[in-house]
């Protein structure tokens, strides 16, 4: 035997699911809204522009020019040794690096953290990027870094081609580089 329920207690659940079945399209719509305002705001407003230029100190001496990678493909990527993200990623990008050099593209690590840190991270690593400095932040700034690590790849006519920020899968970034190569 049940628990006989008020005949009012049934219907007042009716009337509330269906009160939720009414309310589902204004809230699937305002889902829906919010997932692109959001992406429409963290786009990156630098794709198919020419790539800023820069001149960066490297991490263990010496000064990189971009001018001096002209007609051919720049892969950027924007880091820290505090990013976990990024102690992931390192080693991956160091990995691939021999195969995007073997395709014609150059690979500039540039740290946004301390300097000391990321020629500490890269030497007990045994990470052999070219690692660049942006000490002041205004590389990160041109190139729309709002998080790290990010990814900018500069195509043979100098033209940012591709962006992303966050974790890129080995596989991924392996489809960035044929469309540039």
């Amino acid at each position: 035997m049940g628990v006989e329920l008020p005949y009012n207690a049934g219907s007042n659940e009716l009337q509330r699911r269906l009160d939720v079945m009414q309310q589902s399209p204004l809230r699937t719509l305002a889902i829906i809204i919010a997932v692109v305002l959001g992406a429409w705001l963290l786009r990156d407003g630098n794709l198919g522009k020419p790539a800023p230029a820069f001149s960066l100190p490297q991490t263990d001496g010496g000064q990189i020019d971009l001018a001096s990678y002209s007609g051919r493909p720049v892969l950027l990527v924007f880091w820290a040794s505090s990013c976990s993200i990024c102690q992931h990623e390192m080693p991956m990008l160091d990995r691939l690096e021999p195969e995007l050099r073997g395709r014609g593209i150059a690979l500039l690590a540039i740290n946004v953290g301390g300097e000391s840190d990321a020629r500490d991270y890269l030497s007990s690593n045994n990470i052999g990027l070219t690692s660049l400095y942006d000490s002041d932040g205004k590389v990160a700034h041109a190139y729309n870094v709002g998080g790290i690590p990010k990814l900018v790849l500069i195509g043979k006519d100098g033209k940012i081609k591709r962006s992303h920020a966050g974790w890129m899968a080995e596989d991924a970034l392996r489809d960035w580089v044929h469309a540039v190569s």
